[in-house]
């Protein structure tokens, strides 16, 4: 919806914030928030919040913000929406509280006076905000349970800021931009730096699900309001499967809240389907537009022609934009820049294009599939970490840890990424790590051997990347002991990787074209009920996703005419899935290739403290040797291209 920035002066004795700098954080923002700016100064001039607008609820002049209560004693800064805020404000006006805009905004600072930091488990939407209480000196900040919205600090002594996007804090001279060691070295293996680290020195993220209080002393506390931890309960009288449809049809019912127009990213697969499918329902006769990318490569499978035709099944009205690899390398630089921090994640680039394709028809709220194949075991690798846990890792643990020391010892030195997963897990065992990390892994602690160089890794000898999960694993076993595996696979995933890689790209790309993105899978009630239903559900004879297959199955054939939906919708469900993509392993030997050479040459005095710069040279000479390798060539990519952009 917008961008959010601020700064607090702790100390009196720093005097008022300069408002050169709030400006320029602000101005930093303009793509979030192109229909207007605001600021807000506290009475002594020591606290300063700015906001960029994105109007989508309430497009008057009354919904502007930084926005206050009735008598000024609450001012708030605030990013996303509030689903349920007609709810919330009719509660409000019963109890006295007098609104001047319809906008949901308003709502939080009413419920602020009401509940103080009570009021975060009340919220039901996508957000971040900072809310300055001047009666009491204290500042709130939060950011959403799942972590749709993201939200940046930092501090500099006794000096605080805050931001939607790094950029922002950048722009201030306590700020500047310089390349966190140990954060390169972690976004290696998790394709992002790990929260609340960034890649940028001394800037950090709020978890999602986190709230942060600044008291008047200068007293900081951390917390989490809501994790994802799994909650069994007795079975809902309620059938699942309709249970599920109910929650989700209510779900999209929400996020179409919009004074301005909503439209779909629509791969054709599962998930977007069902989100076409609850738009045609809902929003009907009005037509619903829908968008989509292709990218074309020789070995890579693009599945456009699939969406095109799902579409036209629906009645969508279908556009979609096609990529080439000299698009990549236009817009790599830009993309970059939007990104604040590099995300080792090749569909940004797509992701940019198709969300600016929208806004020029357009468009300013758009609905996404994320998350769905994280609640519902969509993955067809958490199926072979499931088969694996029981055949190599649990009879791995009934052996002495030397056992998982010699089998490293014996099998780290193998090339393919298969082997390097499994010396990766006998390495673990010896030391008496967990059995996962991520669905997704860049490099694991040896492959880092073969791409750093041997200072920068001596330098990091005791930083193992798995020390940024284990707190993870520590939180779920406070609050569910028993969870099991799957429950354990889920809760790192809703933590970790699905805020700040897969939301993250997608807020940063879609809000760089002024565009809002919503997840109508991520519902706060729809997550907790796919937390408590069991893996057999989910999982159902081995299908993968199979609940939403089953539904997305079932709606087709209630919506459609039996002609239109006898000839194969079923097998499009349960097809394979290929996932979002890019052919980088194709351009990798063509134009990207010498791209990333020709950079890394140029930036090889900067490069060198860090990376084994003649062997990456080398290996873009021969080409890549797999696509594992050629993942491994984006994720320097992206870092080179971000510290060229911003000077880290």
């Amino acid at each position: 919806m917008c961008g959010i920035c601020g700064i607090i002066h702790l100390d009196v004795g720093l005097g008022p914030v300069d408002p050169c700098s709030l400006d320029r954080m602000v101005d930093s923002m303009a793509h979030r928030g192109p229909d207007g700016q605001g600021t807000y100064y506290s009475e002594d001039r020591r606290v300063a919040l700015g906001h960029r607008r994105l109007a989508i609820v309430d497009l008057s002049p009354l919904a502007a913000q930084p926005m206050a209560n009735e008598d000024g004693t609450v001012w708030v800064t605030f990013n996303g929406e509030i689903y349920n805020f007609p709810e919330l404000r009719r509660r409000l006006e019963g109890q006295g509280h007098v609104f001047r805009s319809h906008s949901d905004t308003e709502v939080l600072v009413h419920l602020y006076e009401e509940q103080g930091e009570a009021m975060l488990n009340a919220l039901d939407g996508d957000f971040a905000f900072a809310l300055w209480d001047a009666r009491r000196n204290t500042a709130l900040l939060a950011r959403d349970p799942v972590g749709v919205k993201p939200l940046y600090i930092a501090e500099r002594g006794r000096t605080f800021l805050f931001a939607s996007e790094i950029k922002a804090l950048v722009t201030h001279p306590m700020v500047p931009a310089r390349m966190s060691r140990e954060g390169f070295y972690h976004y290696l293996t998790y394709l992002v730096v790990p929260a609340p680290h960034t890649m940028f020195e001394g800037v950090e993220k709020l978890r999602a699900g986190e709230a942060l209080r600044i008291s008047s002393d200068g007293r900081t506390s951390r917390w989490k309001y809501w994790t994802p931890a799994p909650r069994r309960a007795p079975p809902a009288p309620k059938d699942l499967d309709e249970e599920l449809e109910s929650l989700f049809r209510a779900s999209v019912k929400k996020r179409l809240m919009s004074d301005v127009p909503v439209g779909l990213l629509f791969s054709g697969g599962v998930d977007s389907t069902l989100n076409g499918l609850a738009f045609a329902e809902l929003v009907a006769p009005e037509p619903v537009c829908s968008f989509n990318v292709a990218m074309q490569a020789p070995r890579f499978h693009d599945e456009s022609d699939v969406a095109t035709a799902m579409a036209a099944l629906l009645g969508l009205h279908h556009a979609r934009v096609t990529l080439t690899e000299e698009d990549f390398i236009r817009e790599i630089t830009e993309v970059a820049y939007h990104l604040d921090e590099p995300l080792a994640d090749p569909v940004t680039v797509p992701q940019w294009y198709v969300t600016r394709l929208a806004r020029e028809r357009g468009m300013t709220v758009l609905h996404a599939g994320e998350g769905a194949d994280e609640l519902f075991a969509g993955y067809a690798i958490t199926r072979r970490f499931l088969r694996h846990y029981r055949w190599l890792w649990q009879p791995l643990c009934r052996l002495p840890r030397q056992a998982g020391a010699l089998g490293y010892a014996a099998m780290k030195g193998l090339r393919g990424a298969r082997w390097m997963k499994i010396a990766d897990i006998l390495r673990r065992r010896s030391l008496g790590q967990r059995f996962y990390l991520a669905e997704a892994i860049g490099l694991y602690e040896h492959e880092k051997q073969r791409l750093l160089n041997s200072s920068f890794l001596e330098e990091m000898r005791g930083s193992d990347s798995y020390f940024q999960v284990e707190p993870i694993y520590e939180e779920l076993a406070r609050e569910v002991p028993e969870a099991s595996f799957f429950d354990q696979i889920t809760y790192v995933e809703l933590t970790t990787r699905l805020p700040e890689l897969l939301l993250m790209r997608t807020d940063k790309m879609a809000m760089a074209n002024s565009i809002e993105v919503r997840v109508p899978f991520l519902d706060k009630a729809l997550i907790e009920f796919a937390l408590r239903t069991p893996l057999t559900w989910k999982l159902r004879d081995g299908v993968s996703k199979d609940p939403l297959k089953r539904m997305a199955t079932d709606w087709t054939r209630r919506v459609l005419p039996p002609n239109k939906t006898q000839n194969g919708t079923r097998a499009l469900f349960y097809r394979q899935k290929s996932g979002f993509g890019a052919p980088i392993y194709d351009w990798f030997n063509g134009a990207l290739g010498r791209d990333l050479r020709d950079r890394l040459v140029a930036a090889r005095e900067e490069w060198e403290p860090f990376v084994d710069i003649p062997a990456v040279l080398e290996e873009l000479r021969r080409g890549p040797v797999t696509v594992n390798r050629s993942f491994h060539l984006w994720s320097l990519y992206a870092a080179v291209v971000w510290r060229e952009r911003f000077g880290a």
